[in-house]
């Protein structure tokens, strides 16, 4: 399937939203902009999609782009909230 369930908090639930928003695998997120992520799932999905997805995406990017080390305290999706 997808390796994107290797990052903490995307299950197959949020793996399946990146998919359809254009993200297959961390590879694919490696330099995006959280915000465009949330953006482009949004429109996929074709609603607003609920805000804790930016967070998790938010993490996602940054574990795509750190090659999978989060900052300490930062471990879960919910750390990442505005």
């Amino acid at each position: 399937m997808t390796d994107l369930t290797k990052i903490p908090g995307v299950g197959k639930n949020m793996a399946r939203h990146l998919i359809n928003a254009g993200y297959p695998n961390i590879g694919s997120l490696k330099g995006q902009n959280p915000n465009d992520v949330y953006a482009k799932d949004c429109f996929a999905q074709g609603v607003q999609v609920d805000r804790c997805a930016l967070y998790c995406y938010r993490l996602a990017v940054h574990y795509a782009g750190h090659d999978g080390r989060l900052p300490e305290g930062k471990q879960n999706w919910w750390d990442w909230k505005d």
